[in-house]
């Protein structure tokens, strides 16, 4: 327990306000070009799932034709069957493919992947033939 002494000269403190400033001294940052837990082979993502989207078309429509949408209603796209159409994963394109119907569905067959090298998400990156 503090003492009566020891209680006022710490609170006599306090009221003096009296501060000490400090200057902080921190380690220079160190740039690292490789992560140490980035040593993992391809074969640790191999079963990880992705969603790949299919652009196959745009469609102009007014907000009024998007709330007055009722089921069944039919959106007329750009793409036909057979027409190229570009794949995408988390929204960076990453192949191109032709539209094609199997059965009662759509298909689509790839016919070029995106080399990753060159890959900016454009239509202009340049491609390697997968064969």
């Amino acid at each position: 327990m503090l003492s009566q002494n020891d209680l006022d000269d710490f609170l006599g403190k306090l009221n003096k306000r009296e501060t000490t400033i400090k200057k902080v001294k921190y380690p220079e940052l160190q740039v690292q070009t490789v992560l140490p837990q980035a040593n993992l082979s391809i074969d640790y993502f191999q079963d990880l799932t992705v969603d790949i989207l299919a652009e196959l078309g745009q469609a102009p429509l007014t907000v009024k034709e998007v709330l007055n949408m009722k089921e069944g209603m039919v959106i007329e796209l750009e793409k036909a069957a057979g027409e190229t159409v570009n794949l995408k994963v988390n929204g960076q394109s990453f192949a191109r493919g032709e539209v094609i119907i199997i059965g009662n569905n759509l298909g689509i067959r790839v016919d070029r992947i995106n080399n990753p090298k060159y890959s900016t998400g454009s239509h202009q990156d340049k491609d390697r033939k997968n064969g």
